[in-house]
């Protein structure tokens, strides 16, 4: 399974010393994003966040009043950090081919699931879990893609709704394509593959590939 990289603590940190307000806050984004990649959802609570931190509770409520703001917090962090990986992308794999710019795509998930662990990926599009985190997961996704909607709209000349259907679809294969990485079956490299030839086949079924014209009536011969 992958697990985001541990940045080296410093004393301080280690000691649960004094840091300023957006560095502590930063520190419980990044301890709760670990736990819940290591021990799943229900383990993200703020007595766990506060103790592996080494603070008391208190300390943690004053900047998350409940553990739905963390929960978003730490959803929120990821998606900022994969959006920003995600307009990187478009600038390497623009212009190119359909797979080159894929890759690039896929390649951005991977990075940002490396960087700040699977669980924040999950959750983003997680469906049997408490029913309100599962939503704000479901609405994290929808706001992270919605920019592209514009773009395959303009590229397949589609419809909002039509390209809104398709993005889903497209997001749901690669997203499942990656699965066998996250649980340890499969290797980045052959995920990213497969997850590069499912999205890019169905853009090219779905939304980019050129409608085949109607045959030409041939007119009528006159009797």
């Amino acid at each position: 399974m992958v697990t985001p990289r541990r940045r080296t603590r410093t004393t301080a940190e280690r000691s649960g010393s004094r840091l300023a307000p957006e560095a502590r806050r930063a520190q419980l984004v990044q301890l709760a994003a670990e736990l819940l990649t290591e021990h799943g959802l229900e383990l993200v609570q703020i007595k766990e966040v506060a103790e592996r931190a080494g603070v008391s509770r208190p300390l943690v409520y004053r900047l998350f009043p409940t553990r739905k703001a963390l929960v978003r917090a730490v959803l929120e962090d990821f998606a900022a950090d994969l959006g920003a990986r995600f307009r990187d992308a478009l600038v390497r794999g623009w212009p190119g081919t359909l797979d080159q710019a894929t890759d690039a795509f896929v390649s951005a998930c991977c990075d940002a699931i490396e960087a700040r662990g699977a669980g924040p990926w999950l959750l983003l599009d997680a469906h049997a879990i408490e029913p309100e985190l599962a939503r704000l997961g479901r609405a994290t996704l929808d706001e992270l893609i919605d920019p592209w909607k514009r773009h395959l709209s303009e590229l397949g000349a589609l419809s909002p709704r039509r390209a809104s259907s398709v993005l889903r679809v497209v997001v749901a294969a690669g997203r499942a394509a990656l699965d066998p990485w996250l649980e340890g079956t499969a290797s980045r490299e052959q995920a990213t593959q497969d997850a590069v030839r499912a999205v890019s086949a169905l853009l090219q079924a779905l939304a980019i590939a050129p409608t085949a014209a109607p045959p030409e009536k041939r007119p009528r011969r006159q009797r």
